[in-house]
């Protein structure tokens, strides 16, 4: 026989739910507080792990733009040297039906020039770069091949005591004056800085 305690539990109406209202509440608010911080998590996440992935491939792309440049540069600056057209012209102190005046870079001085070049780029066989006195100012040099040592010293022994214009690129860099034939060398002075000069080494000896 049953006890009243055992009676009044087992006429519990709510003695056999699994939770009372309250828990069932609580129970579902966390299943909804849950849900809604997952989705937050997510929400946040994809947008940072976007904002990392392009900020990773634009380092990448900057780091390969570099290193080809690093690379590409002076291959680009080998084959394509900057052509300097090279002439070497007998002028005069003086004006002539025929001569072309022409400032002497640097200077206030003008010479006339005769219209045809003694020789040219294609009469140069070699082109070299001169340190001044170990200052930072250099000069160029330049050798004749044959057939400009050939005409250089033909024409300069007939205009000794007169100037010589070197030109480059149309501009007449020195006009010195002649004061002996000029042989299978000379030297073109303008106080270059190394820049200059490694320039004209590689301009004067490229072919146009």
């Amino acid at each position: 026989m049953k006890s009243i305690t055992e009676l009044l539990r087992d006429a519990d109406p709510l003695a056999n739910e699994s939770r009372t209202y309250s828990e069932q509440r609580d129970y579902r608010r966390k299943i909804i507080l849950a849900a809604a911080s997952r989705t937050r998590d997510r929400a946040v996440a994809e947008p940072t792990s976007r904002i990392t992935l392009l900020v990773t491939l634009g380092f990448v792309v900057v780091v390969v733009l570099f290193l080809a440049e690093r690379m590409w540069s002076p291959l680009v600056s080998n084959v394509y040297a900057a052509p300097v057209r090279f002439e070497v012209k007998l002028a005069e102190e003086k004006p002539a039906a025929g001569l072309l005046e022409a400032k002497v870079s640097g200077t206030d001085r003008s010479v006339y020039l005769h219209p045809e070049a003694i020789v040219t780029n294609s009469n140069i066989s070699r082109a070299y770069i001169i340190q001044v006195d170990h200052s930072s100012k250099y000069s160029v040099g330049v050798e004749f091949n044959p057939s400009g040592t050939e005409k250089i010293g033909a024409a300069t022994a007939r205009h000794i005591g007169k100037p010589v214009a070197v030109l480059l690129d149309g501009q007449v860099v020195m006009a010195p004056i002649i004061r002996a034939q000029i042989g299978e060398s000379a030297v073109i002075t303008g106080d270059f800085s190394r820049t200059e000069a490694e320039k004209i080494v590689k301009g004067i000896t490229t072919t146009r």
